[in-house]
């Protein structure tokens, strides 16, 4: 087995858990089963970012995506009523993310059916070490680093916001009642 056709075989396999995670996050019935699809999907992603040979991206990937926001989401429906209600369904809606997964699915196939999968050339230890990654953020990625600060803090004020979006006796706007 050539080194090009383990790296197809293993893109293709991420991919697949990529697809598989996303469409259990759109198909379940059950927003905590969503949830879950959708960590299997970021899964997907971050196996593609370690066959990328994108070590940090795809740790990254982990740590922030899966262990934060989807933490985040989790808690976010455990503390509100969203987990108990039923989803709407309209035919409208399923025929509409249908025509859009498929323009992705289109889309995406098309950018990977065509881009040229070569190895990088060989990297050494130093160019992946704690000091050498720590000057990339601060010098060349700060703004990236920076932007996923942002997207961890509002997720986590989204989950907050839903949590007690559906609890009125914590608002101090309204009027508390007095037993006494």
């Amino acid at each position: 087995m050539t080194e090009s056709f383990a790296l197809s075989l293993a893109t293709g396999l991420a991919m697949m858990v990529t697809i598989a995670g996303a469409m259990v996050a759109a198909g379940a019935r059950s927003i905590v089963h969503a949830l879950f699809g959708f960590a299997i999907a970021l899964a997907g992603v971050a196996a593609a970012f370690a066959i990328l040979n994108s070590p940090f991206v795809a740790a990254m990937e982990v740590l922030i995506y899966i262990g934060g926001i989807t933490v985040a989401m989790v808690f976010a429906v455990m503390l509100s009523s969203a987990g108990k209600r039923e989803p709407t369904q309209s035919a409208s809606r399923h025929i509409m993310a249908f025509v859009v997964a498929i323009m992705f699915l289109v889309g995406v196939g098309s950018i990977l059916l065509t881009t040229e999968y070569g190895l990088k050339p060989e990297t050494t230890e130093a160019a992946w070490s704690v000091e050498a990654i720590g000057k990339y953020l601060l010098n060349e990625f700060n703004v990236v680093f920076e932007l996923l600060s942002v997207v961890l803090l509002v997720a986590i004020v989204g989950a907050i916001t839903i949590a007690g979006r559906d609890d009125d006796s914590l608002d101090p706007a309204q009027p508390q009642e007095d037993d006494a």
